[in-house]
């Protein structure tokens, strides 16, 4: 809200009264709750799956490795301490012996997403780039979720 809104808040008694500068696209992105009918477009954050794998970039490889594929996952997310994104582990182009680290063979800086996207464009993007998968991370780069590219978007 405006700085004049929250000062007026404030002088009605209200406490914890804060001036949010980063706007609502920036609350969307960070895929936060909106309330209300809002815009016809289905965002990322509705269809993204919140429950992919992730590891750090010192987890012990060949562990991480089994885990992703264990659960079915082709690729497990890099996170630092702060669930900012470090890079993308894939188990299906390590070859050889999975021994190291994660960062050994992890890559770096991988494309990612907002939450508040419209999924058919972020879909359609992913289908022209020949991409299975996209990260969504908040404006600050945390992890919120995967768009896979097997979404479905019609009701069963």
């Amino acid at each position: 809200m405006s700085p004049r809104a929250a000062w007026r808040l404030e002088s009605f008694g209200f406490g914890q009264v804060h001036d949010y500068t980063g706007g609502k696209v920036d609350w969307l992105a960070a895929g936060l709750p909106t309330e209300g009918p809002g815009p016809g477009t289905m965002r990322v954050t509705l269809v993204m799956d919140r429950d992919v794998p992730t590891c750090a970039p010192d987890d012990a490889l060949e562990p991480v490795v089994e885990g992703t594929r264990a659960a079915g996952w082709e690729v497990c997310v890099v996170l630092n301490d702060h669930g900012v994104v470090q890079g993308r582990l894939r188990p299906s182009k390590i070859t050889g012996s999975a021994t190291g680290d994660v960062a050994d063979v992890m890559e770096p800086g991988p494309a990612t997403v907002r939450a508040h996207e419209d999924v058919v464009q972020a879909l359609g993007r992913m289908e022209k780039r020949g991409v299975t998968s996209l990260l969504v991370t908040t404006p600050e780069g945390r992890l919120l979720g995967v768009l896979r590219a097997r979404t479905r978007l019609d009701p069963e």
